[in-house]
């Protein structure tokens, strides 16, 4: 997937390393999470770091989204 880092907004908040397209919220230029605004949510398929996973609950207070989560939760913090 090719990415037009100049149509990527940052946020007020992690300026560095968070950015969001319409549809994609991206940590460290990674896209991690797709956002819908017609249901209000945004969806990760995968267990990020503690940093990553900051930067999609950031968007989601920021937006009033609620984060939907598709994939099991590790039992500890190693993610296993």
């Amino acid at each position: 997937m090719k990415i037009d880092i100049t149509k990527l907004t940052k946020m007020n908040k992690y300026k560095e390393n968070l950015l969001v397209s319409d549809e994609a919220i991206f940590s460290y230029l990674t896209k991690v999470a797709n956002i819908n605004h017609k249901l209000k949510h945004i969806t990760t398929d995968k267990y990020y770091s503690v940093t990553t996973s900051k930067h999609i609950n950031y968007v989601a207070n920021q937006y009033n989204y609620k984060v939907i989560r598709t994939y099991n939760q590790p039992n500890n913090k190693r993610g296993y």
